[in-house]
């Protein structure tokens, strides 16, 4: 049952939060970080996480957390 759970959980959209900031001045780029796996994502506004599937919600991209490397 708890392994069922898990998976449901996945098509449960999480909201994207956080952004990665590479770079500095013009030159910087931006790569949204994903909610369940923490790792950076090369496209912004996908449905699912190209690393491990979470559904993604995009509703407060706009006010996102920025991360400097």
């Amino acid at each position: 049952m708890d392994e069922a759970l898990r998976a449901e959980s996945y098509r449960v959209p999480m909201a994207v939060r956080t952004v990665r900031l590479i770079g500095s001045g013009p030159k910087a780029s931006s790569y949204p970080i994903c909610p369940k796996c923490g790792r950076t994502m090369d496209r912004e506004y996908q449905n699912y996480c190209d690393r491990c599937g979470q559904a993604l919600d995009w509703r407060y991209f706009k006010r996102a957390r920025v991360m400097e490397l």
